[in-house]
């Protein structure tokens, strides 16, 4: 099959096992595994997924303990379950431990079994805590096949945490992600928003397979689902083992509008690996010191007045809690248009930087400029001082507006640096990343409400990026956040007039740590930055 010509009228049914290996007894989880595939694919599934590492168990102490169990692709796994992908003329996705046959290297590996045999594999590239002892990481990419029932990848576990894989594969195509994972967590749960929004930034169907039991101390969550292109659930199961079905309807227009709209040209910092090293080795950094930050929904369209004085009062307020001398205000985007002679946005500027001024204090807002349904937009951060910086949106609304020398931009406060996004950039995962690797320590995002935010999917980049993230909409639109995991978690209601947050030292402790920036694999992500 043309991976460009997928016959976008074909659906067919699909199956998450939810499966729990015993470990080390590869020869009956290899049987019990071949007579639930059997069962799947005579319920009619084309596209069956079995949990990461199903063969052997997941956790070993060593290479020498799971050498035992390691083996080739093609091997004992992939021909114990070919028998049944012939037979039923399906595809099956499982996860094992692989041993290289030339270098002796051992990988926790996807293979993707079809009618005729082993169709590919993938060897896990982002590595979780157990896997280091005996696994390398992969090296040869991410890898989309063409197959009669669509363009398939394979994406394990801990991949799904950054969201560079999986766009990676949906660069390249893909329709369907089957995901082989051990995730863990405090107890069986519903499946993980985190692979929800790989789903949704993507445009692609998730098949996750995951485990439900326990071993040698690690719980495994369930959830094993099948989730559709717009990051809902079609069907799932918490807890014991089972089959999850679902059915995949081939459709390319959801992911060609997502890839569309990106600004690779902008992106080329996604290759950079900041955090390597401990941050003030070669940059200052400054002191960790208390702040607030203060969400404050205001009228869209009021008048710039208006908007003043209620961020006047805002601030009178604050400086009667006397907490800390530091504050950030994040106000929504404001609208004017472009062909007013009223000057309400160098009133509403002018105005704002005034009490900054007097007030010692630094504002975050939006203006959006144009008549009719596509103006443009841009975000300044304003201070005691002026203007400090502001930035033009990089993802235009339509591409008459893209502006080829649009970049993000971070800028340096007393407190942190804090990064800008227009409501529209603030959609697209490589916006935060992006942020994150200039250093921000909160990113304030000054919104319109007429974009699909979802604050869900704002915590989950929050937590992936290391950063706070403060997303400000008008009066009368829930929606706005203040967010630092496990931490802060704020979200207002479309009658809720501000959020504030006091953020300690020891809050951002973690997040400045920098522990997920530290782990990304940058020399894997060329085609993020690639055009076409």
């Amino acid at each position: 099959m043309n991976k460009d010509n997928a016959d976008k009228d074909l659906s067919y049914k699909v199956a998450a096992i939810q499966f729990n290996p015993v470990q080390g007894d590869v020869a009956s989880n290899q049987q019990r595994m071949a007579g639930l595939l059997s069962e799947a694919a005579d319920n009619g599934a084309r596209l069956i997924v079995f949990p990461e590492m199903a063969s052997s168990g997941y956790v070993w102490n060593d290479r020498e303990e799971i050498a035992p169990f390691v083996e080739t692709i093609p091997g004992p796994t992939t021909v114990s379950l070919l028998a049944v992908t012939h037979k039923y003329r399906c595809y099956v996705a499982v996860g094992l431990p692989e041993v290289d046959s030339v270098t002796g290297a051992y990988y926790n590996s996807a293979v993707l079994i079809g009618p005729d045999g082993v169709v590919g594999k993938y060897r896990k590239t982002h590595l979780f805590a157990a896997d280091p002892r005996w696994a390398r990481e992969g090296n040869e990419g991410i890898a989309v096949f063409a197959t009669e029932i669509g363009n398939i990848a394979l994406l394990i576990c801990m991949d799904a945490m950054y969201f560079e894989p999986a766009r990676i594969a949906a660069l390249q195509q893909a329709d369907v992600i089957a995901f082989p994972t051990n995730w863990v967590g405090a107890g069986n749960n519903e499946p993980s928003k985190t692979w929800c929004i790989r789903a949704k930034e993507n445009g692609v169907y998730w098949v996750a397979a995951n485990r439900s039991d326990t071993e040698r101390g690690a719980l495994f969550t369930g959830g094993s689902a099948v989730i559709v292109q717009d990051g809902s659930v079609q069907n799932a199961r918490v807890s014991g083992e089972g089959i999850v079905y679902g059915t995949v309807w081939l459709n390319t227009v959801a992911r060609h509008r997502l890839i569309e709209g990106r600004r690779p040209e902008a992106y080329q910092e996604l290759l950079l690996h900041p955090y390597l090293w401990k941050e003030g080795e070669t940059r200052g950094i400054n002191t960790a010191s208390a702040y607030e930050v203060i969400v404050l929904a205001l009228g869209a369209t009021d008048a710039a007045a208006t908007c003043i004085d209620r961020l006047s009062a805002a601030m009178d307020e604050a400086k009667s809690r006397f907490r800390v001398s530091n504050r950030l205000y994040v106000l929504p985007e404001f609208h004017v248009a472009a062909a007013s002679d009223s000057g309400q946005d160098k009133e509403l500027l002018s105005g704002i930087q005034r009490l900054a001024e007097s007030n010692n204090e630094f504002v975050v807002l939006g203006l959006s400029k144009g008549t009719g349904g596509k103006p443009t937009a841009s975000v300044y951060l304003l201070g005691p001082d002026g203007v400090v910086g502001h930035y033009s949106q990089v993802h235009p609304d339509s591409p008459e507006q893209a502006d080829p020398n649009a970049r993000f931009c971070t800028f340096e406060l007393p407190f942190g640096r804090v990064g800008l996004l227009t409501e529209r950039d603030a959609e697209y995962p490589e916006s935060y990343r992006i942020l994150a690797k200039q250093g921000a320590d909160i990113i304030a995002v000054s919104g319109s409400g007429k974009e699909s935010l979802n604050t869900w999917m704002k915590r989950i980049w929050a937590f992936e990026n290391d950063a706070i993230v403060a997303c400000s909409l008008p009066s009368g639109v829930s929606g706005s956040l203040l967010f630092l995991h496990r931490k802060l978690a704020m979200e207002g209601a479309a009658d809720q007039e501000a959020l504030i947050g006091l953020i300690e030292p020891e809050m951002t402790e973690a997040a400045r740590s920098r522990s997920f920036m530290r782990r990304l694999k940058t020399h894997l992500y060329d085609s993020l930055v690639m055009g076409g």
